[in-house]
């Protein structure tokens, strides 16, 4: 059995942060559980130099926190204030790593966003591990701390932009990969650290593709990135939905407002007069929101609850060019994201969706000769590792181990994950991949991101039972 882990204090965090509770319950299925595999005696002396330098790994997340490696691409973010804050923060954890006598290697697919591919090489004949995890965060926003760059700690939690998603997965990283090399253990596969830039907006290709691309390849992934959740703690996933961003755009007739009854009333001149483009936007989100209902039936998975597949409207705008309501607005467009299954492509769901509006607009006088606008913005293919897969099961029970300590119920099988990753872009290259790491997914992108302390040494001890049983 692992070494005990410590309870978050008086039984959880503080202040309605993210805490570690005893007892605490994760969703199973219906499939076997594992059997479960006494840890070796090498196993038990890494999750005792864990427990050992666990302060050090909170001190890598402090200094890791205070660099700011937002995103330049995020929406609505000044790239220009955040250029190269992706490459210092790696810059940072570059420095850590190598402390653990691992080699250091740079990517840049675009010029500033440099991502780290750390090695520690096995004897040979061995199969090999990458452990991932994007340095790149979303925008700041203001909450309860002045400075979302200064870590703040309450009790056994710290604030901090990142701290979440997903720094405490780089510390937790670290902490694993320096007691393997304390231990003294030798492995035959290598073990990677792929610390990339560009998640946040599914700039993969600037990322864990350009890395992969460039000849990083292993044998299987594992993702640490923030699995847990009110009612379930270090969840293990090995599939998460696709989605897709995009908008579509309604043309109308611009004309003065009080002439809506000659426009829509019997005796009017109807479309000669002029066409509210909301009307017709209306018209298409009943069209959208019917596709979304059969979804219900006809998008399925094993793995998901029926429904899970959505159509999510996110932003409706009108107007004529200004904001202006004495007139007809001659334009709408809704923005919308949506989710689909494992089995599916991003091609198949477009012409989906494109054919089922275009279908309902073809019914329609105006909208058949002032055909939909669609603009298909960004796609994330669905993440898929067969849960009966020999790495889905040697993950599975290095997790129900180091949670056993805690009293937590084991997972008899791996769940979908609650968002999309990176896992996507190894399984699109033929390599498995799961997710399970440090955090709160709910505090991801929240204004007072946090983590439970705790959580950073079970994530370690659980991705240092799959790297030395992986790659024995």
């Amino acid at each position: 059995m692992p070494s005990e882990v410590r309870a978050a204090d008086a039984g959880g965090a503080r202040d309605g942060a993210p805490g570690i509770r005893a007892g605490s319950t994760a969703p199973s299925s219906t499939a076997p559980s594992p059997a479960s595999t006494a840890p070796s005696r090498l196993e038990l002396a890494v999750d005792a130099l864990i427990d050992e330098h666990a302060a050090d790994a909170e001190q890598l997340l402090t200094e890791l926190v205070a660099v700011p490696s937002v995103n330049p691409k995020q929406p609505g973010v000044n790239g220009d204030q955040y250029a190269g804050g992706e490459t210092r923060a790696n810059e940072l954890l570059a420095e850590w790593l190598g402390r653990t006598g691992m080699e250091t290697h740079w990517v840049e697919q675009e010029a500033g966003r440099a991502n780290l591919v750390a090695i520690r090489r096995g004897g040979g004949g061995g199969r090999s591990l990458a452990l991932n995890g994007h340095i790149d965060t979303v925008a700041p926003q203001q909450g309860r701390f002045a400075d979302p760059f200064k870590a703040e700690r309450i009790g056994r939690t710290l604030f901090g932009l990142g701290a979440t998603d997903m720094k405490a997965g780089h510390a937790a990283m670290w902490l694993a990969l320096q007691a393997i090399e304390r231990a003294g253990a030798t492995l035959a596969g290598d073990v990677h650290v792929h610390s990339v830039v560009g998640e946040e907006t599914m700039s993969h290709e600037a990322g864990t593709t350009a890395v992969l691309n460039a000849g990083y390849r292993t044998d299987a992934a594992l993702i640490p990135e923030p699995t847990s959740s009110p009612s379930a703690l270090f969840n293990l996933s090995n599939t998460a939905p696709g989605n897709y961003l995009f908008s579509v755009t309604v043309r109308g007739k611009s004309t003065h407002w009080a002439s809506r009854n000659l426009a829509i009333r019997a005796g009017g001149g109807g479309d000669e007069v002029g066409v509210n483009a909301i009307d017709k936007a209306v018209y298409i989100y009943n069209a959208m929101r019917q596709l979304e209902e059969q979804w219900a039936f006809t998008k399925k998975h094993p793995q998901f609850a029926p429904g899970s597949f959505i159509i999510h409207p996110g932003v409706l705008h009108a107007d004529i060019g200004v904001a202006a309501a004495p007139y007809f607005p001659d334009r709408a467009r809704f923005d919308y994201l949506l989710s689909f299954p494992p089995g599916e492509t991003s091609e198949q769901i477009r012409a989906e969706v494109e054919a089922h509006l275009n279908g309902a607009a073809a019914l329609d006088p105006w909208l058949r000769q002032h055909p939909l606008e669609f603009e298909w913005i960004d796609t994330w293919p669905p993440a898929y590792t067969d849960p009966q897969s020999e790495f889905a099961r040697v993950a599975l029970e290095a997790r129900n181990e180091t949670v056993a300590a805690l009293g937590v119920e084991a997972l008899a099988a791996p769940v979908p994950a609650g968002a999309q990753s990176d896992a996507s872009f190894y399984e699109a290259q033929g390599i498995p991949a799961i997710v399970c790491g440090p955090g709160d997914l709910l505090v991801a992108h929240a204004a007072d991101e946090a983590v439970n302390l705790d959580m950073i040494p079970m994530a370690a001890k659980m991705m240092a039972r799959v790297a030395l049983r992986w790659c024995a």
